[in-house]
């Protein structure tokens, strides 16, 4: 079979050759086909012009990681192990829905996971090309996702503290970004990471282990970058107003759904938000543009628009980049309590039974270094310590607590109303757009 090589801008050339050729196939199926129109940084782009990037790219950058980690561990991993540890890189994200996380927030239930699970049994084209590669493969994949897989380091190559997904996505965001703040040391990371027996009294007792002398600090500089990137693109106010939008749409168009009156142009959310099963070929349809192009619909873009009023308003305002403003609370939560029934007392005078929709409080809490157990990463041979886990270690360092941006997310028409409520709250003329 003829090679496949991609030029990634990240990575350079990502290679599928020699006994990696076959997982190429895979590539070609509908569901990997169908990340390429889901954007990676959800609505990122409305703020970094450059952030248009798909799941499709990072899915491949994460086969590449995880590529270069299964050759650096070969005397460790079996050729079995290898390649469910590449293949399960690959496809990761293939349960994501459209806009990525902010759909979860809406189909409650609903997760990447679990439709990940479902793909890789029950789309047929895919659990064929997954069955070529390897007889039963679906099956081990839902052991790999599900915590049930041996060895249990190898998952924690996939979805850890320091796995190959997360190793891909701050370069790769960063790089489309444009945003200096996610450089680190990759080489010398892959070159840390070892396999040793540190969970004792388990009938498993490797585990996937930095050695602190020879690569901690370039993992320190992981979790710095890691750190960077939430608190200035991931969670930037404009990025979190707009998804907040989208969540406020989305939910409208769900309540009416429920209550038997669901607008056209996207059915397939309107079985999901009546708790109805949708089957994994239908959960397929949906994509960024089938979602947005539904919203140019309910905007009224592209015909009459929506009867209802509140969710032609908040379509049109999404699509045509109207967005809702942000007051910084900082992380005083007793002034947000203080403020929220004042100002949504503002909102209900403007927009009635619909002022929920135009208001939100929003806790950006960025908590991605409290690991679970069978997410933890060990470093050995520490100069105090000996052998550790890497969240003792954060416990030290500033950048191990959790971070939180407490905002007022409103409708620009509230701005002026609610500054001075801001501000009192906060006891000091902080409020700001």
């Amino acid at each position: 079979m003829k090679d496949r090589v991609f030029r990634d801008p990240v990575h350079g050339l990502i290679e599928f050759k020699g006994p990696d050729r076959p997982i190429a196939d895979l590539l070609d199926t509908r569901v990997m086909q169908r990340l390429r129109r889901i954007k990676q940084m959800g609505f990122a782009w409305l703020v970094y012009p450059g952030a248009e990037h798909s799941r499709f790219g990072h899915a491949l950058g994460a086969f590449h990681i995880a590529q270069r980690v299964a050759r650096r561990l070969e005397r460790e991993l079996s050729a079995a192990t290898a390649l469910h540890i590449k293949v399960a890189a690959l496809l990761h994200d293939v349960g994501h829905g459209p806009f990525s996380h902010a759909w979860e927030h809406v189909f409650a239930g609903h997760g990447h996971e679990r439709w990940g699970a479902r793909i890789v049994s029950e789309d047929r084209e895919l659990t064929s090309a997954l069955e070529a590669l390897e007889p039963g493969l679906p099956a081990t994949l839902r052991d790999f996702w599900g915590k049930r897989y041996k060895p249990h380091f190898a998952r924690k190559l996939v979805s850890s503290q320091l796995d190959v997904d997360r190793l891909d996505y701050l370069l790769r965001d960063g790089h489309y970004s444009g945003a200096g703040y996610a450089t680190y040391d990759l080489d010398w990371i892959i070159h840390a990471v070892q396999i040793a027996n540190v969970r004792t009294g388990q009938d498993d007792p490797s585990d996937l282990v930095v050695d602190y002398r020879r690569g901690m600090y370039a993992v320190e500089q992981y979790l710095f970058a890691r750190s960077y990137m939430y608190a200035q693109v991931y969670h930037h106010k404009t990025v979190r107003a707009a998804e907040w939008m989208f969540i406020k749409t989305l939910e409208r168009f769900a309540q009416l759904a429920r209550q038997g009156v669901e607008p056209a142009g996207l059915p397939v959310a309107g079985a999901m938000a009546r708790g109805n099963d949708v089957a994994v070929a239908d959960y397929l349809q949906l994509h960024d543009i089938s979602v947005s192009t539904a919203m140019d619909l309910w905007a009224g873009h592209d015909g009459p628009g929506a009867e209802d009023p509140v969710l032609r308003d908040l379509a049109a305002r999404l699509i045509d980049r109207r967005l809702f403003k942000t007051f910084d609370l900082g992380d005083d939560r007793p002034a947000a309590d203080r403020l929220w029934p004042q100002a949504l007392e503002v909102a209900e005078s403007r927009f009635g039974g619909a002022a929920k929709s135009y208001l939100h409080l929003d806790t950006a809490r960025q908590v991605g270094y409290l690991a679970s157990d069978d997410e933890e990463l060990h470093v050995i041979d520490h100069p105090r310590y000996g052998a550790v886990t890497l969240s003792r270690l954060l416990e030290d360092m500033p950048l191990g607590q959790p971070m939180a941006a407490i905002r007022l997310v409103c409708a620009p028409e509230l701005v002026d109303d609610l500054r001075p409520l801001v501000e009192h709250a906060l006891g000091r003329g902080r409020g700001r757009r």
